[in-house]
């Protein structure tokens, strides 16, 4: 009792006005008193280990550490945050810097002094007690305290309770590699976001700018913050590991990181720093690294790598594989640091399964064609030229297996068994700080405890941290840091490494579709792989003209690059050399690829294509049904790849490619890969044509079949893509109400109230607030004149302004196209017609659509979002073109290609509209046919498209190129088609009325009338379709349900899209009718031969 009299004495003159730490002093003299009298009461000696420690005051933001840490042999027992007097606990306890202390320790107090609240690891009051109102206080004297009854004795007990709970709390263990790594993330989490909280810190900022001017000239700050935490936490247990059992702090451990690793040893200087230097935010990290020294010196590091040294049988393979420790720790780390920076960076670590296939490849190639008897033991030998660059090193998996193939021909015991020999050969680049960290450390592990050899302090791997695709030219920094003497040498080395010749380039590049190199290495893309497209032999001729690429970014993914890279160095090299890599196999077969393919046939020799699959975008399974997986925890598909080239002698044939397709489980591909190499498997040598250079097989036979077809593309004088808005959640609205008035905004507001009542992001290169609104503003006195009906998704359409303004109100309106979809019935009168267009919807690409089967074909009488289809790209080919300024000026093109003879033809004389057939197609179908409408053409192209035999023995063409028409030879035939063809299309434009006995809307509980789309559950033996607990549709056929257009899965897609509103019953209802005739329809014309 006197304890908590004496407190309150001492701050009986507290005020609101005070500091949260005024009165410091007094309560950290509280919790010692505390401490000593539960453990006086409790078990002898119960509480004497626990050290409290009192940090500095955080910044005005709550940055720093807790106010007081309770710690028990260095381990956290838990924390103490004091407020000043009066504060709002209860909201306090949800402040971000609470949630940041919980995910460290689920033991915390929050205090104002006078009242004391525990909270548990949800940040949920567990327990608390206010010994005295503030009021209170001011009077304070016992005999006052007790005059007033306040129970004191009673709120003093009720603390020491709440302190004994807290007192008692066991303290995180950590007994595994798991628990260290989950202890170490959680650290180097809070520690990256104290490094982004201060970007305004001179000193941290001058860090960053020397690693942007020497390693990585595009890599920003968060991606800095979020690599140097990682090293500063690796170079800790970098420097445990070496520290022979003793303990670590931030004014030894370099001393024990050795000094073959001099970038890693100049970084931990910055530990040092931090003791040193008088700088009120470095010390708000301060007790983080204290921290991690703690964890790292209450484990037992031989415990710790013993566990993830263990070997595994693995039930399935039946084999014995070794794990490696490093990186799977490194993994363990990620997954609980940041999961998402795999996708980020494409950061996937090759299964050693797969790197061993590519290492034992490369080791056969050289026996052979390079003439080294001892294949990579020939590295050994100190004459001879094998070098070996690892160029998305990572954590060094692929060197490490380099080494121990080439020590593998020498017994230990031989004069020529010299790791040092390799050490000087082989090297690796890598540009994230963290994984750099883990290479250096593995490696020099394993030369000393597998390889018996030790770096000397002279001696370094020639690991280094650079942009593989940049090269850097250093600038003078005012800030002279000691690490950036070491950086500049470090860049200057990596340098001197590209610019050798290297024998062979291996490695396993990153998967990022999004490049992380941006503006990197793209002139060398395009000048090699892009440009060459609209040339011979690679340019896509059609009605005469070469085809132009739209739209090449995915030439620009990282793993492209590399390649890139590594052709071009080696094409350099008068020896020639051997590439051996595994990536994303999307460059086998993608149209756009073609010209990346066509250089690499120039570039090498041989090339062996080994195709893992497992693209489960693709939905692949294997040729006999069962499962295929891929052999990362990735949706793209993957292939080894093993490119050789013999020398640069200016030998003018294409490399040989031969091929193997590997299907099946993950662990079947695992097996395959242990149990073959390079001379073993069948493979097939391809035979490509000009203008795809395909890098995968084809049945010949039904290729020269497919191509007597003719192009959709060729058919149509003009045709092109889908509006694109690059705001879609301003440019469409489901409500045509709701879309004036935000025009009507647009027209009047200011920048600042739309971006905030629209919730509108930043501007970009395609969109601009500004554009938008001078769009809006050139009609707002006609807004409704342009408010029109788009089809968005199959079957869902959403309402906008649509003007032809390039980079407007949406980024391209595809004017040019779009304008012959525009016509009132007032315009085409005279027609009778029901629409006054229709457009064919296919695409060049099913395969980015990601479905293993062909449905991307549809129709439309609207504006069509170029996202119609799965992941976009559509191609929309009018059947009608009218007469405008961009249609007259392609009709006198047209007339000019055949000498003018036409000239005096008027196209639209006492006409509106004409056909948008080539009169190249136009002569074909009247000299095979006769005289047919353009809706007949139309009907017969859309019922071959939607024919199940073509859709399935023409898949593999149909996923590369604009689809090719076969036309059958009797026209009684062709018109069979027609007809069908032509009810189905206007059965998905919406013209056809149908009575079916499908899809009724009715309620499972009839006092639960919720309209709200909720989430699409079907039950398949029902047949009911329920949007939520409640309401559903009827007599829903399972193929309807499952019916896909364009990659999505039509009904779904549209639940989805419409999630949380009500739903409109009448355009559901009908939608479902409409994909049960249409299967009906298509089932008819498949009866059909073609």
């Amino acid at each position: 009792m006197d304890i908590i009299n004496n407190y309150l004495n001492s701050i009986k003159n507290m005020s609101e006005k005070d500091k949260e730490h005024t009165h410091r002093s007094a309560l950290q003299i509280l919790l010692n008193e505390i401490k000593e009298h539960t453990g006086n009461n409790s078990k002898a000696g119960m509480f004497a280990k626990i050290k409290i420690v009192h940090e500095p005051n955080n910044d005005k933001e709550g940055r720093g550490a807790p106010d007081f840490r309770f710690e028990i042999n260095s381990l956290i027992l838990g924390y103490i945050e004091n407020k000043r007097v009066n504060a709002n606990l209860d909201e306090i306890i949800k402040s971000e810097q609470i949630k940041k202390y919980l995910e460290l320790s689920d033991n915390i107090i929050i205090t104002d002094y006078l009242r004391f609240i525990r909270i548990d690891k949800n940040g949920n009051i567990t327990s608390e007690v206010r010994l005295c109102e503030l009021s209170e206080l001011k009077n304070y004297n016992k005999a006052f305290m007790q005059s007033k009854q306040l129970n004191l004795k009673e709120k003093a007990n009720k603390l020491f309770e709440i302190f004994k709970l807290f007192l008692s709390h066991k303290p995180k263990q950590i007994n595994s590699a798991k628990e260290f790594a989950n202890a170490l993330a959680e650290r180097t989490k809070l520690l990256k976001n104290s490094l982004l909280e201060m970007e305004g810190n001179e000193r941290v900022k001058a860090l960053y700018d020397i690693f942007k001017n020497t390693i990585y000239s595009k890599i920003d700050y968060a991606d800095f913050c979020d690599n140097f935490a990682q090293t500063l936490t690796y170079s800790l247990f970098l420097a445990k590991l070496n520290a022979n059992g003793e303990k670590i702090d931030l004014y030894n451990l370099t001393k024990f990181i050795p000094k073959s690793f001099p970038l890693i040893r100049a970084m931990s200087k910055f530990l040092q720093d931090l003791k040193e230097v008088d700088d009120k935010n470095l010390k708000t990290i301060d007790w983080l690294l204290i921290e991690i020294v703690n964890i790292n010196n209450n484990i037992d590091e031989k415990l710790i790598i013993e566990e993830l040294n263990k070997f595994s049988l693995d039930k399935n393979l039946k084999l014995i594989m070794n794990k490696d420790p490093y990186m799977h720790f490194y993994e363990t780390f990620l997954s609980y640091y940041n999961p998402e920076l795999r996708e980020k960076r494409g950061v996937y670590y090759t299964p050693q399964s797969v790197v061993d296939f590519i290492i034992n490849s490369i080791d056969l190639i050289l026996k052979k064609d390079f003439n080294k008897v001892k294949g990579f033991g020939d590295a050994l030998n100190q004459k001879d030229s094998i070098t070996l660059l690892d160029f998305a090193t990572g954590t060094g998996t692929f060197l490490l297996d380099s080494f121990r193939k080439a020590l593998s021909y020498y017994d230990k015991n031989s004069a020529k068994y010299k790791p040092e020999e390799l050490i000087n050969k082989f090297y690796g680049f890598e540009f994230m700080i963290a994984p750099y960290t883990i290479a250096h450390l593995k490696l020099s592990q394993t030369l000393k405890e597998e390889f018996n050899y030790t770096l000397d302090d002279n001696e370094r791997l020639n690991i280094f941290l650079t942009n593989t695709l940049e090269t850097i030219n250093i600038k003078e920094e005012k800030e002279k840091f000691s690490i950036l003497v070491d950086l500049i040498k470090e860049t200057e080395l990596a340098q001197e490494t590209k610019d050798k010749n290297i024998l062979i380039i291996t490695g396993n590049p990153p998967y990022s579709g999004a490049s992380a190199n941006k503006g990197i290495f793209e002139e060398e893309i395009r000048s090699k792989y892009k440009d060459s497209l609209e040339k011979e032999p690679l340019a896509i001729i059609r009605n005469g003209k070469i085809e132009k690429e739209k739209n090449p970014k995915w030439l620009l993914d990282d793993y492209v690059k590399f390649i890139r890279f590594a052709e071009m160095k080696l094409n350099k090299q008068k020896e020639g050399g051997i590439f051996g890599f595994i990536s994303n196999n999307s460059f086998l077969d993608n149209p756009t690829f073609r010209g990346m393919r066509y250089s690499l046939l120039k570039s090498f020799d041989k090339i062996y294509i080994l195709d893992l699959h497992g693209n489960v975008r693709k939905k692949e399974i294997s040729p006999d049904g069962s499962k295929d997986e891929n052999v990362f925890d990735i949706m793209q598909g993957v292939s080894i790849n093993i490119f050789v080239r013999y020398s640069n002698l200016g030998d003018s044939n294409l490399a040989k490619v031969y091929h193997y397709d590997l299907f099946g489980k993950r662990e079947d591909k695992y097996k395959f890969l242990f149990d073959n190499n390079l001379d073993n498997i069948e493979w097939k040598e391809l035979k490509f044509e000009a203008p795809f250079f395909l890098f995968i097989p084809q049945n010949e036979i039904i290729k020269s079949e497919y191509d007597r077809g003719i192009s959709v593309k060729d058919m149509f004088r003009i045709s092109g893509v889908g509006i694109c808005t690059k705001r879609d959640d301003i440019v469409f609205q489901n409500d045509k109400e709701k879309l004036k008035n935000l025009l009507n905004d647009f027209a009047s507001k200011s920048k600042e109230e739309l971006y905030k009542l629209y919730d509108i992001e930043k501007d970009s290169g395609g969109w601009k607030l500004d554009w938008a609104i001078n769009a809006v503003k050139e009609n707002k006195d006609n807004l409704d004149k342009f408010i029109i009906k788009c089809h968005y998704r199959p079957f869902d359409f959403r309402w906008t302004y649509y003007v032809n303004i390039h980079c407007g109100f949406m980024a391209r309106p595809v004017y040019n196209i779009f304008e012959h979809f525009l016509q009132t019935a007032g315009e085409c009168k005279g027609l009778n017609i029901k629409n006054s267009n229709i457009g064919l919807i296919v695409t060049r690409q099913t395969q980015a659509i990601g479905d293993n089967e062909f449905n991307t074909v549809f129709i439309s009488d609207k504006i069509v979002d170029i996202n119609f289809y799965r992941r976009g790209g559509e191609l929309i080919c009018p059947l009608y073109i009218y007469d405008t300024e961009n249609v007259r000026k392609i009709l006198r093109e047209e007339n000019e290609e055949v000498g003018g003879m036409f000239e005096d033809i008027k196209h639209f004389e006492n006409k509106v509209r004409i056909e948008n057939f080539t009169p190249k197609f136009r002569k074909f179908i009247n000299e095979k046919y006769g005289e047919i409408k353009p809706e007949e053409i139309l009907g017969y192209i859309y019922a071959i498209l939607f024919h199940k035999e073509y859709r399935k023995k023409y898949l593999d063409f149909l996923k590369i190129d604009f689809p090719k028409i076969p036309f059958v030879e009797s026209k009684d035939y062709f018109l069979k088609f027609a007809k069908l063809g032509e009810e189905l299309y206007n059965l998905h434009l919406g013209n056809l009325k149908i009575q079916k006995e499908v899809g009724e809307p009715m309620f499972k509980d009839n006092q639960n009338k919720n309209e709200k789309i909720v989430k699409a559950i079907y039950n398949e033996n029902e047949k009911d379709l329920f949007v939520n607990e409640s309401l559903y549709f009827k007599n829903v056929d399972k193929e309807v349900w499952e019916y896909k257009i364009g990659g999505y899965q039509v009904l779904d897609k549209y639940l989805k899209s419409h999630k949380n509103e009500n739903i409109d019953y009448e355009h559901f209802e009908n939608m479902i009718k409409i994909l049960t005739r249409s299967i009906e329809i298509e089932a008819e014309i498949s009866k059909l031969e073609f």
